[in-house]
């Protein structure tokens, strides 16, 4: 879903491109840093910090992403409403099954609606698919080390139960929540926004059906063939150890079944046409005419009247 909406939004909207030059292997490096330590972040700071950081993370994400379409008044006054909802419902109506409906529905909203602006700034700023691929691959080995080794992601998904602005989307059903972080979002519309980009139409295919693959069926049926621990009965399922190895050959045959057009040969040169019996200067064509001839001269005409003195040198 946030992929697909990921790429309505790059046919719509043109984000104004950022000065931060061109995209290249340390961009991801840092990014990967930047995911490791914000987890942290998130664990030590008070409740009341936290939800601070994020409505200041989530307003300036969509701000930039829709002052372009709904102007600066507008999208602050949508801003502050989404925002202001999800506090009110998650501080006062999670008491009920449909608080937590209410409360799901608001905040995967406002995540989705960030994913893809996040995504196509990214995107359109010069990150490309290689970019995307390196950054999941990455996260193939960090999501299982830190969901299964060191629990920081089961602790961190624990932080954030009923918390105002989760950093993910999700539902409740039978008073069990199911839920899919934000990073693991972007990834994804990453990945499909990129793809679609640099091969077009079968780009996004292979890349949405890589993401419906090993991002969506695969966190849903794989409890079912293994058991996960996690906090207060819950478990998590690192998606981007399957995702990152998808990404990864879904890169390799969209790179290597590319056909290039090829410049035909010989192109924007000079072609020699066969000269005529009795002439006995050749014919030219292209580059090589003599600019004179426009005039309704050749040159051989011009050389004759300056041997003759009819004109000038």
């Amino acid at each position: 879903m946030t992929a697909a909406a990921t790429l309505l939004y790059h046919r719509r909207i043109r984000l104004p491109r950022p000065a931060i030059g061109v995209f290249n292997g340390r961009d991801v490096v840092v990014l990967l840093v930047f995911i490791t330590l914000l987890p942290l972040l998130y664990l030590a700071v008070p409740s009341l910090v936290l939800t601070g950081f994020l409505c200041l993370t989530f307003g300036s994400a969509l701000s930039i992403g829709y002052q372009p379409v709904l102007g600066s008044r507008t999208s602050w006054l949508i801003i502050a409403g989404l925002l202001g909802a999800d506090t009110a419902i998650a501080t006062t109506s999670l008491h009920s099954e449909g608080g937590w409906q209410a409360y799901w529905a608001v905040n995967s909203l406002i995540v989705v609606l960030a994913a893809a602006a996040i995504a196509n700034l990214d995107i359109q700023g010069g990150m490309r698919l290689r970019h995307v691929t390196w950054f999941a691959v990455g996260l193939a080995v960090y999501d299982p080390i830190f969901s299964m080794v060191i629990p920081i992601t089961d602790k961190l998904a624990a932080r954030f139960v009923a918390h105002p602005l989760d950093a993910s989307i999700g539902y409740r059903l039978n008073g069990l929540s199911v839920n899919l972080g934000i990073g693991d979002l972007l990834v994804f519309s990453l990945f499909a926004l990129a793809a679609t980009r640099e091969h077009g139409r079968r780009g996004a295919a292979a890349a949405l059906t890589a993401i419906a693959s090993f991002a969506a069926l695969t966190p849903v049926l794989l409890p079912a063939f293994l058991h996960f621990g996690g906090t207060d009965g819950g478990f998590v399922i690192p998606a981007q150890a399957f995702f990152g190895p998808a990404a990864a050959l879904t890169y390799l045959w969209l790179t290597r079944t590319t056909v290039t057009p090829q410049a035909e040969p010989n192109a924007g040169q000079a072609r020699q046409l066969p000269r005529p019996r009795g002439q006995a200067a050749p014919v030219l064509s292209g580059e090589n005419i003599d600019p004179e001839a426009g005039r309704g001269r050749t040159p051989a005409s011009t050389g004759s009247r300056r041997a003759l003195g009819g004109t000038r040198p």
